[in-house]
């Protein structure tokens, strides 16, 4: 359905059948139509192969890939979407990724589609990824390990706290595979963002349900969302001050949008600090994990907030004092704030052994 839905963009099928010959995989057939769910005009990506007796582990996959004449960019996200299938399978199993043996997920079919997603995303090369709330069936489904409950196991494993929906539907709605798809590519999972379609892509799935069996895939331009973010809190009041700095940078660089500290007066009137560390779910449990390694605390309090964002655009504004990089905040299409870049108008006020503000006020004099 990723890949139908990206094809249904109009990207050229010639092209993306002379790359997907490259991962040098034989002995398969694909299929690109149109199709109708539930009155939706959506297109179809079918991928027929032989069957096969040996089930791949991690390493033969990576191998697989590894040996095609893919880009670096295909092979390296292809990989990663297979890394943390392994991962979430292991955990769910109780053993080493390398132990794990794919089934489903490893058969040649799940393989090209896998990274047929990968060629189409790294071919539209977006800025960033959304997705909206997903849904799943209720009820049980059998499958190579036995009978489990839906979500399965591997799927809760990978979306972990991503926003889900239940619905009344006795199927699998969400695989492994597109589970893996989506913890890999999207960069926040958000409901509320307004987007600028420039175009618009259906992929159908093979099944019939009661709704329409399609995922929607927008390309446009992000004009405002309300994003959500994850704010970690923890008191602090036993810890060397001196090692505040090397974990605020620890948390920025990985993942946090913003971390500092605030000095506090706790119980019995001990000095202590609020440390504070601003992300979205993604970075969430990763974040967490730096805390606890990098401070004092026994405890993390987690609170989920939403953020309106300005549209930000970026732009080089010629001076007579030379060009200097702006960002320009913008709401519902109005510049509401801009913010020329410090170290370009340090830069050119040493140059011209001025003060910095003339280069500032210089800059916002140019903005049209």
């Amino acid at each position: 359905m990723v890949v139908a839905a990206l094809l249904d963009l109009g990207i050229d099928r010639n092209w993306f059948i002379g790359e997907l010959a490259k991962l040098g995989l034989k002995n398969y057939r694909i299929e690109i139509k149109k199709t109708n769910k539930n009155g939706v005009r959506a297109a179809r990506f079918i991928v027929y192969t032989q069957k096969e007796d040996k089930a791949r582990n991690l390493e033969d996959i990576y191998k697989i890939i590894g040996q095609s004449s893919l880009s670096e960019e295909v092979k390296s996200l292809s990989q990663k979407i297979f890394l943390n299938l392994a991962k979430a399978e292991a955990k769910v199993h109780q053993t080493r990724i390398d132990k794990i043996h794919f089934h489903e997920v490893g058969a040649a079919d799940s393989i090209i589609d896998i990274v047929s997603a990968v060629i189409l995303l790294n071919k539209l090369k977006p800025a960033k990824i959304y997705s909206s709330r997903l849904s799943d069936g209720r009820g049980k489904i059998r499958f190579s390990h036995g009978i489990a409950n839906l979500p399965v196991p591997a799927v809760k494993e990978l979306l972990g706290e991503t926003p889900m929906a239940i619905l009344d539907i006795n199927k699998e709605l969400i695989t492994p595979t597109g589970a893996a798809i989506l913890k890999t590519i999207v960069d926040e999972f958000i409901d509320d963002v307004d987007i600028k379609a420039i175009k618009k892509g259906y992929g159908a799935g093979k099944k019939n349900f009661k709704i329409p069996n399609v995922l929607e895939v927008v390309l446009g331009e992000v004009e405002r969302k309300n994003e959500k973010l994850v704010i970690l809190e923890t008191n602090i009041d036993d810890m060397n001050p001196q090692f505040y700095d090397y974990a605020i940078k620890k948390f920025i660089k990985n993942g946090a949008r913003d971390a500092y500290i605030q000095p506090l007066i706790m119980k019995k009137n001990r000095i202590g600090a609020l440390l504070t560390v601003i992300c979205n779910e993604k970075f969430k449990d990763g974040l967490i994990e730096d805390i606890f390694d990098e401070t004092t605390t026994f405890g993390v309090r987690v609170n989920k907030i939403s953020r309106i964002c300005l549209e930000r655009k970026f732009k080089k504004i010629k001076t007579k004092y030379g060009p200097i990089n702006v960002k320009i905040g913008m709401y519902k299409g109005k510049i509401k704030t801009i913010s020329p870049e410090y170290e370009d108008c340090k830069e050119a006020a040493e140059g011209k052994n001025i003060p910095i503000k003339k280069v500032y006020d210089e800059v916002k004099k140019n903005i049209d």
